[in-house]
């Protein structure tokens, strides 16, 4: 291993700035590869004998694919808005399906938000602390039933008709047919997931989305990319106290990562945070509470 040390970045433009702005700060060299390409950019990191980690890529399936290659080669990757259980998981709902097998990460990854599963044990235990009741609407599509698997993990109290629940917990996909069967039904407060954002669930109806993003003041609106931007410079703050205390080489990277006592022993982070988001009038995500 050579004795310079570099970290690559597979990102989006603004989340790519966030990991550079901390990198440089500590003297670290930053390739930057873009998101166009996260496979290649994996490979690419894999075989730069100075790199010590890989932050991205932006999306799960690409997280998936990029392990194949950071993995092997022992390469840290740290996965700033990554959400599929798959990425770190085999044994949850979702997790291995017939489109997706999990990531074989080797211990290699690090997730920097809540999984899916996670998201859901939460909503699960918020309605379990209020005494809800929740009548579930779920997709027949893989997303929906994964959901609705992770809620019954999570033991989700549920009625088995809507006019007995307090609550309609929502497990679908913009545009697909649950959204309209969820119109249909009494007005009763909604609770959904990420992938309904945009949906009209029916006139008067109070709609709140589970997500894995803590707002970065009381009240600003949901922003995707600059929350992203701020995991990702985190993410980045992390490697750099690595390397700060004397990380030097990917093994030592990997284990200064798992000592820092941030993640499980799956690459899960320990402290995630959890929130509602209330759709506001004019349809942007407002905070409502943390999970």
């Amino acid at each position: 291993m050579s004795s310079q040390i570099r970290i690559h970045s597979a990102l989006p433009e603004q989340l790519a700035a966030a990991v550079d702005a901390v990198l440089g700060a500590a003297g670290i060299e930053h390739v930057a590869h873009g998101d166009e390409t996260p496979v290649e950019a994996a490979e690419a990191a894999a075989g730069d004998a100075a790199a010590v980690a890989l932050v991205g890529p932006f999306l799960s399936s690409a997280v998936a694919e990029a392990v194949e290659a950071t993995g092997p080669a022992g390469l840290a990757l740290l996965a700033p808005v990554a959400t599929w259980a798959g990425v770190t998981h085999d044994d949850e709902p979702g997790a291995d399906g017939d489109e997706d097998d999990p990531a074989d990460h080797r211990g290699t990854v690090f997730r920097m938000v809540a999984r899916d599963t996670e998201v859901a044990a939460r909503v699960a235990m918020h309605l379990r602390d209020s005494r809800q009741r929740a009548y579930v609407v779920a997709g027949s599509h893989p997303y929906g039933q994964q959901i609705d698997g992770q809620l019954r993990l999570g033991r989700l109290d549920r009625a088995g008709e809507a006019d007995t629940a307090d609550v309609i917990v929502v497990c679908g996909l913009v545009g697909e047919p649950e959204i309209g069967r969820v119109a249909a039904l009494p007005p009763l407060p909604v609770i959904a997931f990420d992938g309904v954002q945009g949906q009209d669930f029916g006139e008067g109806r109070e709609v709140r989305i589970a997500l894995p993003f803590a707002p970065a003041g009381e009240d600003d609106p949901f922003d995707h990319i600059a929350l992203g931007a701020a995991s990702a410079g985190r993410a980045a703050e992390l490697l750099a106290a690595a390397i700060g205390e004397g990380a030097k080489d990917r093994a030592a990277v990997l284990d200064a990562l798992k000592a820092s006592g941030e993640w499980d022993d799956h690459g899960d982070p320990v402290y995630a945070a959890v929130w509602l988001w209330r759709v506001g009038d004019d349809g942007a995500l407002l905070p409502d509470r943390a999970l």
